[in-house]
Parts: C-alpha cells; structure tokens; sequence
C-alpha cells in the first residue's frame, strides 16, 4: 500500500434489501476484469422502475492492481430485470 493510501475492511455483507443483492449478483458476475463487493447501500431513486445506489469496493483483476471504491447504480425495472447504470470511482 502506498503511504497515505486507504486500508479497506473486507466486509461480509451490506446489508443490501434482497432483491438489491440478487441484482448485484447478477450483473457484477457478468462483469470481466473485474471483482466487486458491496460495502454500503446508499439509497433509491425511483427512474423507470427504480435507480439503487451501492458503494463497492472494485479489484481489477490484474498484476498489482489497487482495490478502490466505486459508486454504483443498479436499475431494477418494472419486470424485475436488473441493469448497470453506471459505476463511477469515488
């Protein structure tokens, strides 16, 4: 680590509402090069169906690659179908 850089806690769990944490599952498995873990829910936003806002922790997956955390919106429409919106580093 570098001097002056964060030490993030592996934490087990979020406590993200079911449906939330199924979604997230199932986008970030789908996801290549990268590993994610959902370290706090944030809030919602109602948006054609509803926006979910999840700060994670994100590991590229590459030789020396620094863990840093990112904000993620998860969109989960009408019918239940999960989408990525957005994943932006804090």
């Amino acid at each position: 680590m570098l001097l002056g850089g964060w030490n993030y806690d592996e934490v087990k769990s979020a406590n993200l509402p079911q449906k939330v944490a199924s979604a997230f599952t199932a986008i970030t498995e789908n996801l290549i090069g990268a590993e994610y873990m959902p370290i706090a829910y944030a809030g919602s936003q109602v948006a054609n169906g509803i926006n979910h806002c999840i700060i994670a922790l994100q590991s590229i997956m590459s030789p020396g690659a620094e863990k840093r955390l990112v904000k993620m919106i998860i969109n989960i429409d009408t019918n239940c179908k999960p989408a990525l919106v957005s994943i932006s580093e804090l």
